[in-house]
């Protein structure tokens, strides 16, 4: 079997992937940097046929467009914000810009519609795949995602759509283990067919991360979210004032809101920093380094790349025991996951872990290596040719999140045979 040198894969079993994506796939913006993220590891595998956006008109490509591309693009939303309404995220496979690619790509290439909803052409041969984030039906129960106030009709409608492409496609991606569950039982799909991928950090430290025990003894809780609310401030908050009573030099940092939502001592607000931004990105990457432990206990959370880069920087993690939170966090060895969503219950697990700065620093350079050996992107991107084409990944296991439960136990019992 011929070799084409792009770790691993070869020119005859490697399949060639169209990632359609809700933005133009190699901004930093799109997806919160998923879609460059996944893009990029896909491109390293040697296994994307090209990444498309419905909202620009870059021509596919394997490669990254140009500077000149990128800046004519970006000249292009500016002017569609202020001239045009926003493109419908529904597309067509028969659509004028979507046709003429989907026509040079050979019968049954694999196509991964991600966060798009889709209308399939039934003249193509493709192999279709949904990415989506969670059931529709969750997001409107926990009033996430846009669909706040959502009317019955149209959720109706919406809901119908996406069972219909859903029940189309032959597989489907979640990020978490918990959007899994949640889109198999809300559409009553195939569990075994849909395959949590996860995502990998959109910001890059330099390895070895140097953390001491006394940056641990600092007890420096960060908090990352633009969404105070849903993002678990004002109980994270509650949290670190009891902490307060205990450990009276420990302070809570907030980054991402805009506005400053809570005051007092030990109270130091960042505000909203851009990651795209030069030194907007080094001052987020200063206040990972800086800080002693993550705590942002979301409501509704698919993913959260904060959490991955909160790990790789090194942070024990302290949330509660639900949505995505069981992927991303062993508990016990890289954080703490309480079970009650309680200020008490979060205020006793960052006391635990601040307590005994050492073991801190242990969950810290277990979670850099949780980071490194499942959660980062070259492990996303297995993940996806895991369930695209297996045979691609030759004698590579590929790492499964740690809810993906039956695929976790199949991976470890094929390791152990070898």
């Amino acid at each position: 079997m011929q070799n084409n040198g792009v770790n691993g894969m070869t020119k005859k079993t490697a399949p060639q992937i169209i990632m359609v994506m809700n933005g133009p796939p190699w901004s930093e913006w799109t997806m919160s940097g998923v879609s460059k993220g996944v893009s990029e590891a896909l491109l390293k595998r040697g296994v994307l046929y090209g990444a498309i956006s419905h909202r620009c008109s870059i021509k596919l490509n394997s490669k990254r467009p140009d500077r000149f591309s990128q800046l004519r693009e970006k000249l292009r939303a500016f002017i569609g914000l202020i001239s045009e309404p926003e493109m419908s995220p529904w597309i067509s496979e028969d659509d004028h810009s979507l046709a003429p690619l989907l026509n040079l790509a050979p019968d049954f290439t694999p196509v991964i519609y991600t966060y798009v909803n889709p209308i399939f052409s039934q003249n193509r041969k493709l192999r279709r795949f949904r990415w989506i984030g969670i059931s529709i039906l969750d997001a409107v129960k926990y009033e996430s995602y846009g669909y706040e106030g959502i009317s019955e009709k149209t959720l109706a409608k919406k809901y119908q759509e996406q069972y219909e492409t859903i029940h189309q496609s032959e597989a489907i991606f979640t990020h978490s283990s918990y959007g899994a569950e949640s889109i198999s039982r809300d559409f009553d799909y195939p569990r075994e067919k849909i395959f949590p991928i996860g995502a990998g950090a959109s910001i890059v430290f330099r390895y070895p991360v140097k953390s001491d025990s006394t940056r641990y003894k600092r007890a420096n809780i960060l908090f990352v979210g633009r969404d105070w609310e849903r993002k678990g401030g004002p109980l994270a908050y509650d949290a670190f004032l009891l902490l307060k009573e205990k450990i009276p030099h420990a302070t809570f940092t907030i980054v991402g809101p805009t506005v400053q939502p809570v005051f007092g001592d030990g109270v130091i607000f960042e505000g909203f920093l851009r990651k795209h931004k030069f030194f907007e990105r080094r001052k987020i990457k200063k206040l990972y380094l800086e800080a002693s432990l993550f705590c942002t206990p979301s409501v509704c959370e698919t993913w959260g790349l904060v959490y991955v880069e909160a790990a790789a920087s090194g942070l024990p993690i302290i949330g509660t025991h639900e949505w995505a939170m069981p992927d991303i966090v062993i508990n016990g060895k890289t954080g703490v996951l309480v079970k009650e969503r309680t200020q008490e219950a979060l205020c006793d697990a960052m006391y635990e872990v601040l307590c005994d700065p050492l073991s801190a620093q242990r969950m810290g350079s277990a979670a850099i290596s949780h980071v490194d050996q499942v959660l980062d992107w070259p492990n996303v991107a297995d993940r996806i040719i895991a369930a695209i084409s297996p045979e691609s990944l030759q004698n590579r296991q590929p790492r499964w999140l740690p809810q993906d439960l039956d695929r976790c136990m199949l991976s470890r019992s094929q390791s152990s045979l070898k």
